[in-house]
C-alpha cells in the first residue's frame, strides 16, 4: 500500500462519516466528489489550492480522480476505521472515535468548515445532483471534453471559478455562517446554466 497523506485520510474519513449510514454506503467516486467540492469551497475564502495538501486529476476513464484519496481509503480500511469492499465504504465505530480525535488537531481544523459545507450540500440536494453539479465545474468540464489526462485546480484554469465565487461573495457576503450555502447556490447555478445551454 502506498502512503496515505494525513490530509487525504482525514478528508476521506470526514466525508465517509457524514455521508454513509448503516443503510447507505458511499462510493470512492462520491468521496472524491465531496472532497473536491470542499477544496473548491476553500477558494471562496481565497485559500490557495496548493494549501490543500494533495491533488486531483481528470483522466479519460475517470472524470475526477485522486490517488491520495484512494490510498487514504485503503489506509482507513486497513486500520479498521472504515468498512470497505474496495469501492463502497461505511464508517466503523473505531472511525467515529478516531475522527473526533483528529478533528481536535490544529493541522485539520481549518479544513472542517469546507468539508462540512460540501457534505452539507447533500442535505439540500440528492448526492447524484451534487455529483452532476461538480462535474460542471468549468475546469473539470473543459478537461473532460478534451478526453485527456490532466491535473486539475491549476490557477490558470480557475479564472472562471474565481469569477463565479466573486459574484457569489457579493450576493452572500463573507464570511458565511455555513459553507453549505455557497456550495448549494453555486452547484444550482452550474446546473441551471447547463440546462439553459442544452435548452
Amino acid at each position: 500500500m502506498k502512503d496515505a497523506t494525513p490530509e487525504a485520510s482525514f478528508d476521506a474519513l470526514f466525508v465517509i462519516s457524514r455521508i454513509s449510514t448503516e443503510e447507505r454506503s458511499i462510493s470512492a467516486l462520491e468521496i472524491q466528489v465531496f472532497v473536491y467540492l470542499a477544496c473548491l469551497l476553500g477558494l471562496y475564502d481565497k485559500r490557495p489550492v496548493s494549501k490543500w495538501g494533495y491533488s486531483f486529476l481528470s483522466t479519460p476513464s475517470a472524470r475526477l480522480f485522486s490517488v491520495d484519496i484512494l490510498n487514504a481509503i485503503d489506509f482507513l480500511s486497513e486500520k479498521g476505521l472504515i468498512v470497505s469492499d474496495g469501492d463502497s465504504c461505511q464508517i466503523a465505530e473505531a472511525g467515529k472515535r478516531e475522527l473526533i480525535l483528529w478533528s481536535e488537531l490544529s493541522r485539520f481544523s481549518d479544513r472542517i468548515p469546507y468539508l462540512e459545507g460540501a457534505t452539507g450540500a447533500s442535505t439540500a440536494m440528492p448526492i447524484a445532483t451534487v455529483q452532476e453539479g461538480v462535474s460542471l465545474e468549468p475546469q473539470l468540464a473543459h478537461v473532460a471534453k478534451l478526453n485527456v489526462s490532466r491535473e486539475l485546480l491549476e490557477d490558470s484554469g480557475l479564472v472562471q471559478v474565481y469569477a463565479q465565487f466573486g459574484a457569489l461573495e457579493k450576493a452572500l457576503g463573507n464570511p458565511v455562517p455555513d459553507y453549505m450555502v455557497p456550495a448549494v447556490v453555486w452547484l444550482s447555478f452550474l446546473l441551471e446554466q447547463s440546462a439553459g445551454a442544452e435548452g
